[in-house]
């Protein structure tokens, strides 16, 4: 399918005609009507006439062998738009189907008097092959773009394997560490506000090295949506990232404008937002300030970050939430936001990238309060 960006020129068959010499070649051509989802054209089978849309839209789709779905839509046309060429140009069977997207009117010109047109009106053979250059050039960049996302998925497959032992051997000294700590606060209860920082941390790790192998194998997460309580839910964060942000001269600060309860899955926001702060932070050099605002509006819960560093580079915008994709961090893996959007598209919700001026970031993510999950 064509990305919502892609530009298309719509091309007619008739352009550069004037528009009596259009009405005269209509008087001798048929015109029909399609009901939305019927089929116009059938793939295989012999193709005897091309058809221009003079109303509604058209998806042009193809069959799949050993795919699931075993359909794959190509393009949709619209008004202006022509389709059914090919055959008559290769005297090959259709090449695809045809479905009607909505209610459609079509004018239809059959083979012979397609010939004539032609020779008749050279006009009609140019813009026929323009739009068959656009629609190559159209075909030539969805090629490209499914090559990478195969050279992608492959790419995240051969990680998953490798990912997976690391995190296996991982694990065990995690454990090692947690029931260590619990020994010692056993043995020194004095040291109970340290051996639980440690203990919450060590599972924390636990469950971003998870985060991680999850979304390399494309594991969807089973949510637990749960009554949460903001002002309770961001003074952990601010208790657990404050001290270390403030030891890098990072102020912290968070503004909660959430007087009620809010419902969302509590371990998984926490880590996107977890995540969002280590970019900040690792992305202010010097002094800086990281700040997390929240509100309620409309059914939509909204958690912002907001840092005054350098913010994303224009470069990479649109490749934001791609996985590898990383700015001014050597170590980075580039997989932190694409973890935090798939986190929050699990909510059925929505995260957002905004530059900051005069220079910073802010990332926004909606959550939905009414959910049918």
């Amino acid at each position: 399918m064509m990305k919502k960006d892609e530009k298309k020129k719509i091309i007619g068959l008739f352009d550069g005609l004037d528009e009596n010499t259009i009405n005269d070649l209509k008087q001798n051509l048929k015109a029909i009507s399609i009901k939305k989802g019927e089929r116009i054209i059938r793939e295989t089978e012999e193709g005897y006439c091309l058809f221009i849309i003079l109303k509604g839209k058209v998806e042009i789709e193809k069959e799949v062998k050993h795919s699931e779905p075993p359909i794959a839509p190509l393009t949709v046309l619209e008004e202006g738009e022509f389709f059914g060429e090919m055959s008559l140009l290769n005297g090959e069977p259709r090449s695809a189907n045809a479905i009607a997207l909505e209610d459609t009117e079509l004018l239809e010109i059959p083979e012979e008097e397609f010939q004539r047109l032609c020779f008749s009106h050279p006009n009609i053979m140019f813009n026929l092959v323009r739009a068959l250059s656009e629609r190559l050039r159209l075909t030539n960049e969805r090629f490209a773009d499914a090559l990478s996302n195969m050279i992608q998925k492959n790419r995240l497959t051969a990680i998953g394997k490798a990912t997976s032992k690391i995190i296996h051997d991982i694990k065990s000294p995690l454990t090692i560490i947690s029931l260590n700590a619990q020994l010692i606060e056993t043995l020194f209860p004095e040291t109970q506000e340290l051996t639980q920082g440690i203990i919450k941390q060590a599972k924390l790790i636990d469950e971003l090295l998870q985060e991680t192998l999850d979304y390399i194998k494309g594991n969807p997460n089973h949510l637990i949506i749960q009554k949460v309580d903001m002002f309770r839910f961001l003074k952990d964060i601010e208790d657990t990232y404050g001290p270390s942000l403030k030891s890098r001269n990072i102020d912290f600060i968070i503004e909660n404008k959430c007087n009620e309860p809010v419902y969302f899955d509590e371990e998984r926001i926490r880590r996107a937002i977890i995540n969002l702060i280590r970019n900040s932070s690792e992305a202010i050099s010097n002094k800086g300030t990281i700040k997390i605002t929240a509100n309620l509006s409309s059914s939509w819960l909204q958690i912002s970050i907001i840092d005054d560093g350098p913010g994303v580079p224009p470069a990479i915008l649109d490749d934001l939430f791609k996985p590898f994709i990383s700015y001014n961090k050597p170590n980075g893996t580039g997989l932190g936001l694409p973890i935090c959007q798939k986190l929050v598209q699990e909510h059925k919700g929505r995260i957002d990238y905004t530059p900051v001026q005069p220079h910073g970031a802010r990332f926004d993510i909606r959550l939905p309060q009414k959910y049918n999950f």
